[in-house]
């Protein structure tokens, strides 16, 4: 199979397919994005837990650290509990 070179801005020939040069620009700006999304959704996790560990949703007088991000992100509860979940398994594989 033969690839594009890394900055397909340089290809000016008809050698290479529109349809093909469009799916690997296309396919690099996904896989960026999604690696910034993986990056953004790790910190927001590590948020919720250092939230949720020092009780700071109970401030606004709330009953759990789910109900606070139901009412102020719009988080389902069940989403938010597994949110909540996750973020202290993430700081427990990575605390060894």
């Amino acid at each position: 199979m033969t690839t594009l070179p890394p900055d397909t801005s340089a290809i000016t020939t008809a050698n290479w397919h529109p349809q093909y040069v469009r799916s690997v620009e296309l396919g690099q700006e996904i896989t960026e994005l999604c690696g910034y999304i993986c990056a953004a959704t790790y910190r927001l996790l590590e948020m919720i837990r250092e939230f949720d560990s020092e009780g700071l949703w109970q401030v606004d007088g709330i009953g759990s650290c789910a109900h606070w991000l139901n009412w102020k992100c719009g988080i389902g509860m069940n989403a938010a509990r597994e949110k909540g979940r996750t973020g202290v398994e993430s700081h427990r594989a990575c605390s060894g």
